[in-house]
């Protein structure tokens, strides 16, 4: 098989596998009541997380925010990809991460996290509460209701990425925050 063809064959894989998901997402997915919890955990954190954000502190904690969600994001697509889980409810069709986990959920804990605690040792401390908590509480519950499964992962990875993200995430947004302090001092 040539590189055009196999190509070619790729193209008709995934067209075949868009089908397949958007036929399971309306027989098996949306709208039950595990679609519904997703719903909530997109819902009630946003609002809650714009009732108790430090308005005057908004785009520091927002940009801490979407590091963590770009890379929970990153991780998530390559750990989808490479089979290691799988997310058996989808917020959306199309969207074979979970969406309320990665653009939502995790970086609204962490953001209130760090809205909350400025010192490293304190972050650190709650941040690896946070972390346990996700992934020794809340992704088992995931896996016993049937939003997500395992395939070639433990609950002790989970862990140690989130505790990765964060540290990654806190460096670039106490980096920003310095530049930022730095530039207005020249103003």
């Amino acid at each position: 098989m040539n590189e055009s063809e196999m190509m070619n064959q790729m193209i008709q894989v995934k067209m075949m596998y868009k089908q397949l998901s958007i036929e399971h997402w309306v027989k098996y997915e949306v709208f039950t009541w595990q679609w519904w919890i997703g719903v909530v955990c997109v819902v009630i954190p946003l609002l809650l997380w714009w009732k108790v954000v430090d308005r005057r502190r908004i785009l520091e904690i927002t940009a801490f925010g979407f590091m963590v969600n770009i890379l929970a994001t990153f991780l998530d697509v390559i750990g989808s990809e490479l089979l290691l889980w799988n997310y058996t409810i989808r917020i959306l069709p199309q969207i074979s991460l979970l969406f309320p986990v990665d653009f939502i959920l995790v970086p609204i804990i962490y953001m209130l996290i760090y809205q909350r605690y400025k010192a490293w040792k304190q972050f650190l401390s709650a941040s690896t509460i946070a972390a346990l908590t996700l992934a020794f509480i809340v992704e088992p519950l995931a896996v016993y209701i049937k939003q997500y499964q395992l395939i070639s992962w433990h609950y002790a990875y989970s862990f140690l990425l989130y505790i990765l993200i964060v540290i990654i995430a806190k460096i670039f947004a106490d980096k920003l925050l310095s530049i930022e302090v730095i530039v207005s001092k020249k103003d």
